[in-house]
């Protein structure tokens, strides 16, 4: 058996061309990148990688390509991302192409969830071969990463460290790249990274012009927060993909702080446990737990389609930043 991350595939589950993957995008992107290295294993070379999104082009479209090898190329890979959009019109277009495709092409489509009896399950499960992951599985596939970055940067991490800055991430690996560029930066000339460090670099960040934005949309005042933006864009030259990265570590801490409120747990429990000043609790007063849900899901969905080009990052965030301020 070969493995993919913690999915194991049959000896005859490369020789299908049609994968779907369903699950959390940085798990699914890790998955991808497996499977790919399998396939041009199995190829003996290299193959070319095409991505798209059914968002932006039609599946007639994204089949031609199927059925067209690229030039000098002995194969190819097509990830077709937000399958849940097919139309009930796709799927006999699909599962012809299905059922006679270009031996060369493998096409690997994607999902964040589908229902148990979607067509697309049932024609892939007919077709090719299902992999559904697991969300207890995002947080080995972070493990995996951070580990093979630390490695390419030459650093290593204590497992006090590791276990912080996994937590500072949560369920969104999505945000794990951007803290350790930061982390590594921070770390400097050491090789080292310590719990410590990590202590200190959470701190570093507090001081940030970054965490006055923070406070202003959790004020709920959508006027000083795009001003606040607008000047760490333009006159600080922020990194957008940070500044998404640290809102969305602020706002899930007070989640967490709203969900133990409910339990009942002590503000000053609260403060402990999750290493918050108790001047943070007061957000929670104008910022209640099914906003703050809503608003992490809403930020969650407007950095993936700022990574994927689905829309213009700075314009989508403010868009966001105003929407939930008010």
């Amino acid at each position: 058996m070969s493995k993919i991350g913690n999915f194991h595939i049959s000896p005859n589950a490369l020789n299908v061309n049609h994968y779907l993957i369903v699950g959390d995008p940085f798990l699914r992107a890790q998955k991808g990148k497996a499977l790919a290295v399998e396939i041009e294993k199995k190829n003996g070379s290299p193959v070319t990688h095409q991505t798209f999104h059914l968002e932006e082009t039609s599946l007639e479209e994204i089949l031609t390509a199927a059925r067209t090898l690229p030039f000098f190329s002995s194969g190819q890979i097509l990830y077709v991302h937000h399958t849940d959009s097919l139309k009930e019109a796709d799927f006999p277009v699909l599962e012809a192409y299905l059922g006679n495709p270009l031996p060369q092409t493998t096409l690997i489509l994607e999902a964040d969830e589908l229902k148990a009896g979607s067509e697309l399950l049932k024609l892939m499960k007919a077709k090719g071969q299902v992999i559904l992951l697991a969300k207890e599985d995002t947080r080995s596939a972070g493990v995996t990463f951070l580990q093979q970055k630390l490695a390419q940067r030459k650093k290593t991490m204590t497992s006090g460290a590791r276990a912080r800055v996994l937590a500072m991430c949560g369920d969104a690996m999505m945000f794990l790249d951007t803290i350790l560029e930061r982390l590594v930066q921070f770390a400097g000339d050491k090789n080292e990274i310590d719990e410590t460090m990590v202590s200190q670099f959470e701190e570093n960040w507090t001081e940030m012009d970054v965490f006055k934005l923070t406070n202003a949309f959790v004020d709920r005042d959508p006027a000083r927060v795009v001003k606040i933006f607008r000047d760490l864009m333009e006159f600080y030259e922020a990194d957008l993909i940070s500044i998404v990265g640290i809102l969305h570590w602020q706002l899930r801490q007070l989640w967490q702080a709203a969900l133990l409120l409910e339990q009942g747990t002590s503000e000053r429990e609260i403060c402990s446990k999750l290493r918050m000043p108790p001047f943070r609790l007061n957000a929670l007063k104008k910022f209640p737990l099914k906003r703050l849900e809503a608003s992490l899901e809403a930020l969650y969905q407007i950095d993936k389609k700022a990574k994927t080009g689905q829309l213009e990052g700075i314009s989508g965030v403010e868009a966001w930043l105003l929407q939930y301020a008010s």
